[in-house]
């Protein structure tokens, strides 16, 4: 009687198992990919809260000011400010002189004049921005010879 056992199969990995498993690894990439994802919105949206700011240093710069002491910290700041956004991967977009795209630009008039070529931005009204090659804001422009 002992010399002919009947072999019990291997045991077999419980499908519910493999399958809790799968499912767990999923929910891992997806959180992981949420977050990520989190994160670089409100990165982005934090920038863009401080856009504002911006454009008040440039008018500043840009109006007539006699206390060249007060002018020169209005640049310090300025410049503290864009060094900021640089180490956050902010870029103000180079507009003047390049074709209109609405992707990037917002039309805010346009002007006819041969001297340009279609659709040639002529100037800035609002500089945009952009963050990690996304736009964060869009750049206010006037277009020339535009239909």
């Amino acid at each position: 009687m002992g010399l002919f056992f009947k072999r019990e199969p291997a045991p077999q990995t419980d499908a519910r198992w493999e399958a809790l498993n799968a499912e767990y690894q999923n929910y891992r990439r997806r959180t992981s990919a949420e977050l990520e994802a989190a994160g670089s919105k409100s990165a982005r949206q934090t920038a863009a809260a401080f856009l504002p700011i911006y454009d008040d240093l440039q008018r500043a710069l840009n109006s007539p000011c006699g206390d060249p002491a007060f002018y020169r910290g209005v640049e310090m700041i300025l410049q503290e400010l864009m060094d900021t956004f640089t180490a956050l991967g902010v870029k103000p977009m180079d507009s003047k002189g390049r074709i209109f795209n609405p992707t990037y630009h917002e039309a805010v008039d346009h002007i006819v004049d041969p001297q340009y070529r279609r659709e040639e931005i002529v100037e800035v009204i609002r500089v945009g921005f952009t963050m990690d090659d996304e736009v964060i804001r869009h750049a206010r422009v006037i277009v020339a010879n535009c239909e």
